[in-house]
């Protein structure tokens, strides 16, 4: 499984000379049962035969060495439950990386400087990591749950108050059965508030959601202290036992509407901003910019994108197109800057949030935009 910490470890890994090949693999079926991934890796070392054929490339039996690593890993390492992969192989060098997780990428390779982390982060930026509480009156179950997978469960079941044989309804004792029922209900709910608070600080969870009968839920959450009251995103109706599959099934769609309608609404703050032009940037030099000077709070970029750029020799300035020299020192440029990339590690560098959406959603900000801090 894929973590927020890979990203980051893999953005602060520095080129120390070797190229490094990025692999990035949909291994999902087709509808004849078959994966492809093969097809697109065959098609790309054609590629690279016919550029080492041509000259255009120092480095043949290298790469070759690569993709011979890359398709070792595959057959030998890779689990067949995982619909995406991502492989990272130093040309020349001893580097050597893979990571598998269970929803799907599009099928990418590059030679770079540095692994190519864009499509990882557009995985992890995609996908909340929610933690799910189940409960009834006795008995409480809290999943982890990310990349639709489950992560982790706890189980607590509480012995209840045996019914006594004289309780009679409407009797005195009926009475005093009830009183200590609720008495019972409270501190099995305090309890189990505690082990959902314990769960939140050992997996933390990027929200909460709250399943049972609707009494149970909202007795509950009197119980959750403010911080995780503010993190439920969902409540709703289900068994306490339900398997994890069918849990998942039942709040998938409940999640993905929550998550669309997040996503809408950075977008309507970003196009008021931008008319008003205030604290919001549009388009990519101006984004690169906002980026560069530390402003970004939150790059919203579209989804599976390129762009080559360049990059200042002396300043580092990054430019959205190519250019001959910087405006700004006179200094040479470096041509083929992969822009994209470039912004996203920025972005993650300086704890800025990323929101990947569909192309089609910022057509009309070119591509990409940014809520600014200052």
């Amino acid at each position: 499984m894929i973590s927020k910490q890979d990203l980051e470890r893999l953005a602060q890994r520095d080129g120390n000379g070797h190229p490094v090949l990025s692999v990035f693999l949909d291994m999902s079926v087709n509808s004849d049962n078959k994966r492809t991934h093969s097809v697109f890796l065959s098609q790309k070392q054609g590629q690279f035969a016919e550029l080492q054929g041509a000259g255009g490339s120092s480095q043949p039996e290298a790469i070759g060495a690569a993709f011979e690593r890359v398709e070792e890993w595959l057959s030998t390492s890779y689990r067949e439950e995982n619909r995406g992969v991502v492989i990272y192989a130093e040309i020349g060098g001893d580097w050597f990386e893979a990571l598998q997780f269970p929803v799907p990428v599009q099928n990418r390779l590059v030679i770079s400087d540095r692994p190519l982390i864009a499509p990882l982060a557009q995985v992890l930026e995609s996908y909340h990591h929610h933690g799910v509480v189940l409960l009834d009156r006795e008995h409480v179950r809290v999943l982890s749950v990310y990349l639709g997978t489950l992560l982790d469960e706890i189980e607590i079941r509480k012995e209840p108050i045996p019914t006594n044989s004289h309780v009679k309804a409407g009797g005195y004792s009926q009475k005093r059965y009830q009183k200590r029922k609720a008495e019972e209900m409270r501190h099995f709910f305090k309890e189990f508030a505690e082990e959902v608070e314990t769960f939140v600080r050992r997996h933390r969870p990027d929200d909460l959601v709250i399943l049972g009968t609707e009494e149970n839920v909202a007795k509950f959450r009197e119980f959750l202290p403010e911080p995780l009251q503010e993190m439920i995103v969902y409540t709703g109706a289900m068994w306490v036992d339900e398997t994890p599959s069918q849990v998942m099934a039942g709040i998938e769609p409940y999640l993905d509407a929550e998550k669309e309608k997040e996503s809408q609404q950075i977008l309507h703050v970003l196009r008021e901003r931008v008319q008003q032009d205030y604290l919001a940037a549009a388009g990519f030099q101006s984004t690169l910019s906002a980026l560069q000077e530390g402003k970004v709070d939150t790059l919203v970029i579209a989804e599976d994108q390129d762009r080559d750029g360049a990059r200042c020799t002396q300043c580092g300035f990054l430019f959205a197109r190519e250019v001959e020299s910087c405006p700004y020192d006179g200094s040479q440029t470096t041509p083929g800057v992969n822009v994209v990339e470039e912004a996203i590690r920025m972005a993650q560098a300086q704890g800025a949030e990323v929101e990947f959406v569909p192309a089609a959603e910022v057509a009309d900000l070119r591509g990409v935009g940014a809520l600014l801090r200052f």
